[in-house]
């Protein structure tokens, strides 16, 4: 099987996990984020010397399953 690199558009929580579980399986891959800093909308800013929470930090599921993959 001819294998090539994954391109993830936006290196949030999806784009992140996404490479995460590319490379667990032994594919390549690049994820291509449009800011300066990863996270998406789950990450921390500076701002005039203050750090502020952007968007969710928590991930919730009733699925184990799923929340042992967010744990890992």
């Amino acid at each position: 099987m001819k294998q090539g690199t994954a391109i993830i558009i936006g290196a949030g929580p999806a784009g992140l996990t996404a490479a995460l579980e590319l490379q667990r399986h032994s594919m390549s891959s690049h994820p291509v984020e449009a800011s300066r800093e990863i996270g998406g909308i789950s990450r921390t800013v500076r701002f005039k010397g203050n750090r502020m929470d952007i968007g969710g930090h928590r991930f919730f599921s009733k699925s184990d399953r799923v929340m042992r993959w967010w744990l890992d």
